[in-house]
């Protein structure tokens, strides 16, 4: 066994442990066929059989590529050869309200993500596994700052977060792209590379992660002289644990409120935190009221302006009206 295939089965071991998996318990993994999810499976196969734990695997087909469902066939068939005989094809549509709003990707991920949630309660799987890598990581960092002006930006994907009652587990956050390519290679594995994730020469008309991934990260690993990745990975790890004790304490300054409408929490209370605890609050605040997060971003600097001045009124999106009158901020419809 290779150094890089014991450092997979590694990694999914003290996951499975961490998120305390029982004998018995049973899992779905999400496969695209590609060499991340492919070198997930071979790890989480040999993990499985150790612990007693039961593997089921899910690809899931949007339809969107020509010949998608033959990718997702030849998926299924490198699964069955990984030992992993229970897995389905998941056929999806894209809602077409959530391409206007959030764009093609977005609706493709939240399609996915509700294909795997209604296979995995299928199964009776507690946890479903995501292949995201460090590499996947340090993108998402960069993406999610070029998007968002917000510290929770940098703190990129967790190992373990919580859906539908369901457990999400990304085993490989720690393993590069290379590594999980080293693993389908040591194990004769045949995977499919995604065309718009792009490659050498194929520049254009590619999503902005895939830009990112072609021209930013490794531009940055180049002048770097490498390790740019793993930093960037590292630094969002650490840079989650900050925020995850920064939102505690906003969250128990914000003890008693009640988020419904109109909406009222004594504005003092607000004004007399540290800075990033009152930024803090006040994204708290907008997320129980308005939807899209670039919007939020937007609007907790206004909320921080109004704060400071102590008065006035801003219209929020949402058809909602924000003001500091008197010693009360209030949240409440337009025309209300």
């Amino acid at each position: 066994m290779s150094k890089e295939m014991k450092k997979a089965v590694g990694a999914v071991r003290s996951c499975f442990k961490r998120a305390g998996l029982q004998e018995g318990g049973r899992l779905l993994l999400a496969c695209s066929g590609g060499r991340d999810s492919l070198a997930l499976a071979r790890a989480s196969q040999i993990c499985c059989r150790a612990m007693g734990l039961f593997l089921a695997a899910a690809v899931v087909d949007h339809g969107i590529q020509e010949g998608s469902f033959k990718v997702a066939k030849e998926a299924q068939e490198n699964l069955k050869k990984l030992g992993i005989q229970n897995s389905r094809v998941l056929k999806t549509s894209l809602d077409r309200q959530q391409v206007k709003i959030n764009g093609v990707e977005a609706a493709a991920r939240e399609a996915r993500y509700e294909a795997l949630i209604g296979e995995a309660k299928r199964v009776g799987a507690q946890a479903i596994l995501l292949a995201h890598t460090r590499t996947d990581q340090a993108e998402s960092v960069l993406l999610d700052a070029c998007k968002t002006p917000s510290s929770s930006s940098w703190k990129g994907m967790e190992e373990e977060s919580k859906r539908e009652g369901l457990i999400f587990l990304r085993p490989f956050l720690s393993l590069s792209r290379s590594e999980t390519t080293q693993i389908c290679r040591e194990n004769k594995i045949l995977w499919w590379d995604d065309p718009t994730n792009g490659g050498e020469g194929e520049k254009e008309d590619l999503p902005r992660r895939s830009r990112i991934r072609s021209q930013v990260l490794n531009k940055l690993e180049e002048i770097s002289g490498g390790g740019a990745e793993a930093h960037l990975a590292a630094f969002a790890s650490m840079h989650r644990e900050d925020e995850e004790f920064l939102n505690a304490l906003a969250q128990d300054a914000l003890k008693g409120a009640a988020f419904s409408l109109p909406f009222s929490f004594p504005s003092l209370r607000l004004s007399s935190l540290p800075l990033p605890i009152r930024r803090r609050c006040c994204r708290i605040i907008l997320k129980n009221f308005i939807d899209k997060r670039g919007s939020i971003e937007k609007q907790v600097e206004t909320f921080m302006k109004i704060l400071e001045r102590k008065g006035g009124e801003e219209n929020l999106s949402s058809g909602l009206l924000l003001r500091v009158k008197g010693e009360s901020v209030i949240i409440d419809l337009c025309n209300n």
